[in-house]
């Protein structure tokens, strides 16, 4: 069945070596997901300031050649970093160590400040790594890529209707608050307004659980007996092993890092 409107989380990209898609775009989707985990691994692991750093660097080098959005890129990184900066008030407080500042009789460390911006400069270079190799895959890519990895085909296939249908459902819960808009209701903090909110997740639930009965009848009459069927087909190429012998160099300088000590 197509689509006029393709779902921005499942067509971000196309895979096919056109050309006006960007470098990375052309790379192999298994090349990717593999030097993506292997990198994530990496950062995660790592333990030195300059070593994540260099990570956040290669990530942004990334970004660059994947040709993203600066403006829809930095929007998708402030909505995680809301939460990094609450990690950034918080850790100096809790986290025992050498004070450099007091606040209402609590002390906070240089080592809760330091931990806080290891944790915030990991989680930026691994989306942001992210966002320039597997989010750009479309749907039929990334399962296809996943198969051919031997992932399980179970979680597969949940991972692509959950893609698949997070906006369906966002639609769903669009129309449910603009009917409540009709009918005068104003969010307020009180108990009917608390109330009306649980009947809407719970209309929700009951509407997503029926449009899921539907949806499996549906596939069933068009010959669906569980198994995802990859019909994309892949082709190693010197550009793919090009990129993965670049990333696991990289990947290996960053693992390499953490055994250098800095005075």
């Amino acid at each position: 069945m197509s689509e006029a409107n393709p779902n921005p989380l499942t067509s971000i990209g196309t895979f096919s070596a056109g050309p006006n898609q960007s470098l990375v775009q052309k790379v192999d989707p298994r090349a990717r997901i593999v030097c993506t985990v292997l990198f994530a691994f990496a950062v995660v692991l790592s333990d030195q300031l300059i070593a994540l750093i260099f990570a956040l660097v290669m990530s942004i080098l990334m970004a660059c050649f994947a040709k993203l959005t600066v403006a829809k890129t930095l929007k998708q990184l402030a909505a995680m970093d809301m939460f990094m900066l609450y990690l950034l008030l918080m850790l100096p407080f809790t986290v025992p160590g050498d004070s450099f500042m007091t606040l209402f009789g609590f002390s906070a460390s240089w080592q809760g400040l330091e931990q806080g911006i290891k944790i915030t400069l990991k989680a930026n270079a691994v989306v942001l790594m992210l966002f320039a190799t597997v989010t750009n895959l479309p749907s039929s890519a990334l399962g296809s890529a996943l198969q051919a990895l031997k992932v399980s085909n179970k979680l597969i296939q949940l991972l692509l209707f959950t893609l698949r249908y997070l906006s369906v459902i966002a639609d769903e819960y669009q129309r449910l608050r603009r009917s409540m808009r009709a009918r005068a209701f104003v969010m307020r903090f009180n108990w009917h307004s608390w109330k009306t909110i649980g009947n809407l997740i719970g209309m929700l639930l009951v509407r997503s659980i029926h449009r899921s009965q539907r949806i499996l009848k549906a596939m069933k009459c068009r010959g669906y007996n569980g198994q995802l069927v990859s019909y994309l087909p892949m082709r190693w190429q010197p550009l793919d092993s090009g990129f993965c012998g670049t990333m696991a160099l990289l990947t290996a300088a960053i693992t390499a890092v953490n055994f250098i000590h800095f005075s």
